[in-house]
């Protein structure tokens, strides 16, 4: 598995070298279309990304936690995707998301502002001094989204592998080097575990565990709970879905969670769409058969909203140093 993340001043073409890039190697393209596909899998619509993206990159101040909690969202879908699929990133922090991770090779495109405001004016239609004022304000936009979301600069010439200068090479020319460079580096060979490990896993307190979760997001959400004193009994009951002409058990569902003091089962989903629809119909039907329980399917946003809240998001551990 493979991710190559690209990271471009406005301008310097690099989104039509990305798009190239994909298509040459067979790669998955992430941009904004692709984002709002991936949105819409977890019932998030396209008003709220851009919203998470406006507050984000246009914002002057502390992200408030709601907005923090979704943009970490975006960014651990796009890291799930990573491990089903060879990814070429545009934008959205990816170089702070993937940094110094194997299989990763990360691109910046650049050029002088003078060329720059040249295509963006030739490619928008705007005179020169509205192509500049845009150029400007995409300049900040983009630098922000990476400081807000992964406190790094943009301008840091160690987040990036290849720099290149698009005034001075072709389209074709920097399609070509990139192509070398994937091969050359031998990323795809990488173990796509490695490309995602750890990206995005909330800073929790360390407590003992005991083993007995299934995955990694029962652990954090039970750590959480431990840590803030909130009761919890863990897969404590079976409810029967279906059963048979002869009454054996057909179909069964055991939520993850009960809160007793709340009186609610909680079930933990993923963002895999098969498996978030197929929770839904459980749901569903044990609320069908048996009313009287009070259930709340968690979805991953809804725990990185309610980390946020509590303020124990923090910095990204690929960060860490």
């Amino acid at each position: 598995m493979a991710v190559i993340t690209v990271f471009r001043e406005p301008g310097a073409m690099g989104k039509e070298v990305a798009a190239r890039i994909a298509g040459r190697l067979g790669f998955s393209l992430v941009d904004r279309a692709k984002l709002v596909q991936l949105s819409g899998e977890v019932d998030l619509d396209e008003a709220r990304l851009l919203h998470v993206e406006e507050a984000i990159s246009k914002g002057g101040g502390k992200i408030d936690p709601e907005t923090e909690g979704y943009a970490r969202l975006f960014q651990d879908l796009i890291a799930q995707l990573a491990e089903e699929q060879d990814l070429v990133v545009l934008e959205r922090g990816a170089q702070g998301l993937f940094r110094d991770r194997p299989g990763t090779l990360h691109v910046r495109f650049v050029a002088p502002r003078k060329f720059r405001v040249a295509q963006v004016k030739n490619r928008e239609g705007l005179s020169e001094r509205n192509a500049l004022r845009l150029v400007r304000t995409l300049e900040a936009e983009r630098t922000r989204y990476l400081r807000a979301l992964y406190h790094l600069s943009a301008a840091d010439p160690t987040l990036y592998d290849l720099t290149l200068r698009m005034d001075r090479v072709s389209v074709e020319q920097a399609l070509n080097i990139i192509v070398t460079a994937v091969e050359e580096m031998g990323i795809r060979q990488a173990p796509r575990e490695k490309i995602v490990e750890n990206t995005l896993k909330p800073h929790l307190p360390e407590k003992g565990g005991n083993g007995r979760y299934v995955n990694d997001a029962e652990s954090e959400f039970a750590r959480f709970l431990e840590f803030y004193h909130i009761p919890f009994e863990y897969e404590p009951r079976t409810f029967q879905l279906e059963t048979d002409a002869e009454g054996k058990t057909m179909e069964a569902f055991t939520p993850d969670f009960y809160l007793p003091e709340q009186d609610l089962y909680i079930e933990l989903t993923t963002l895999k769409q098969s498996l978030v629809t197929r929770k839904n119909r459980k749901v569903r039907k044990l609320r069908r058969l048996y009313p009287e329980i009070n259930i709340r399917l968690f979805y991953q946003r809804d725990f990185y909203s309610l980390m946020a809240k509590f303020g124990l998001l923090g910095e990204p551990v690929a960060n860490e140093r």
